[in-house]
């Protein structure tokens, strides 16, 4: 259930060379191609812009960057360059030289835009005196596309992002979950009403939570012990802002409380607070955000039944909330009201927390698990509960990882291991036994995303989504409420 964090800016500009306009985009403006004086006209004169080309122009994680050459004509001696992106000027800057190369870094959101580059010839005389040549330019222009793909798993619903920023939602909706404006369930994918520039979603229980690109944060469903974050506990069947939140970059949903996480490496959470797991050393439960006591320089987070689990940017973790089976991964069964580092774990790259356990990707591309075991969540192939980090066997190259009452793994090849509890079929093994080791999956390649909640959703890097488990409430996506014990394919995405 963790999503990984996505630190962004307001605007962001790469100037190499000798740079005379480098500041916020919306105070720059765009020079207008106006006459020149009669010392401009004599200067510009035969002047142009031989050269302009693109290399290249891509975006991923939400930064676009791109680069290209550009060549003036004889009697220039440099070039005034502007970059626009989706027809608004992201940054202004001039090269010396009579030729040379352009680098440009910015934000996008999902979705396609044009990026252009607009050049103007220069002379730059021996006292540095500047004139810019608007009579004559030269423009290119590409198309860029972000393709913003996730997928998140609440406890009988099922929400994926769209390439163009919008969601699409399914499955279990008494109380809203699926987001739109319903209380009706969807075995098919829908929209969820309202939602656009998303960039990150997070599911559990009855409730969802979507980021936006301007770090706001956005809540819908179940809403009995605050976990919207909007001041009530009434369930909306539709997004609503969390208020007092911006500048978050990623975000998890536990069972019944909320977790965002702020581009200062600082964590709020709200909801349901019986066991601590909002850590702010309370058992209060909380309508509206509150920051998580002491942390700071955190990178992921991820909220399980009733515990949370942190990375921090050094690679170590932090875990709060209920303890009944070793799910902090301190040595003890005492609940934690404020974060406590998990001993022993250093050159952690992602954890995550199930609904009873948690899990941890180490930088050699192995995994360490602790907590319930009762079902082989653990994966070390017997059913006893593990109050501190243990090896999961003959897992390797593993880049990504989710837990719920059930525990699954994305290796590095693209395929999919599975372990733990079995009952619906969400292990995808053609059974319904438990697993108490990993798995491989067959039928799942080419998978880019896996996140699990009674069911496995697993997207492939073309953006197709297979599920397999339970499926009462048409969570799966297949048009029917059979559960499944192998993959099948989500209609209408």
């Amino acid at each position: 259930m963790s999503r990984p964090a996505i630190r962004f800016r307001s605007w962001f500009l790469l100037c190499v060379g000798l740079v005379v306009a480098c500041g916020n985009p919306e105070e720059m403006g765009a020079l207008p191609e106006e006459p020149l004086g009669t010392r401009e006209s004599e200067l510009c004169a035969g002047l142009s812009v031989s050269t302009l080309t693109i290399s290249g122009i891509s975006s991923y994680e939400f930064v676009v960057a791109g680069s290209g050459s550009f060549g003036v004509s004889t009697g220039a001696n440099a070039v005034r360059l502007e970059y626009t992106l989706g027809g608004v000027l992201q940054a202004v800057e001039e090269r010396v030289g009579s030729s040379g190369t352009w680098y440009f870094s910015g934000e996008m959101g999902c979705g396609t835009q044009t990026f252009q580059v607009k050049a103007w010839p220069m002379v730059i005389d021996s006292a540095g005196n500047r004139t810019t040549c608007y009579a004559t330019s030269k423009v290119l222009t590409q198309s860029v596309t972000q393709t913003c793909r996730a997928v998140a798993g609440g406890g009988s619903h099922s929400l994926a992002l769209k390439s163009d920023g919008t969601v699409k939602g399914w499955g279990y909706n008494t109380n809203g979950a699926v987001g739109d404006g319903t209380t009706t369930h969807r075995s098919t994918p829908v929209s969820v009403s309202g939602l656009s520039g998303v960039m990150a979603l997070s599911a559990n229980g009855g409730h969802s939570m979507a980021l936006k690109t301007d770090g706001t944060v956005w809540t819908w469903g179940l809403n009995g012990s605050g976990q919207l974050g909007d001041g009530t506990t009434t369930n909306r069947l539709t997004p609503v802002r969390v208020p007092g939140l911006s500048g978050i970059t990623a975000i998890s949903a536990g069972l019944y409380f909320s977790l965002a996480l702020q581009n200062d490496g600082t964590v709020w959470a709200w909801g349901l607070n019986s066991s601590g797991q909002l850590g702010d050393g309370t058992t209060t439960n909380r309508l509206t955000p509150v920051k998580v006591s002491g942390l700071t320089g955190v990178s992921t987070l991820s909220g399980g039944f009733y515990h949370a689990v942190a990375l921090k940017t050094d690679g170590t973790v932090r875990t709060w909330g209920a303890n009944n089976f070793g799910q902090i991964g301190d040595g003890t069964t005492t609940n934690r009201l404020t974060p406590v580092t998990v001993p022993g774990l250093v050159g952690v790259t992602q954890a995550t927390a199930g609904s009873d356990h948690s899990m941890a990707v180490m930088s050699d591309g192995t995994v360490r698990a602790w907590g319930y075991n009762g079902y082989g969540a653990i994966g070390d192939g017997t059913t006893t509960h593990r109050l501190t980090p243990v090896t999961v066997p003959g897992l390797s190259g593993i880049t990504r990882i989710a837990a719920f009452n059930h525990s699954a793994a994305l290796k590095s090849d693209g395929t999919v291991r599975t372990w733990g509890y079995n009952a619906f079929g969400q292990v995808c093994d053609g059974t319904t036994t438990n697993r108490l080791a990993p798995y491989l999956v067959p039928g799942l390649t080419g998978i880019a995303l896996i996140e699990v909640a009674g069911h496995l959703l697993a997207m492939a890097g073309d953006g197709t989504l297979k599920t397999c488990g339970h499926n009462a409430y048409g969570q799966l996506g297949d048009g029917t409420t059979t559960n499944r014990s192998t993959p099948v394919s989500v209609i209408g995405l």
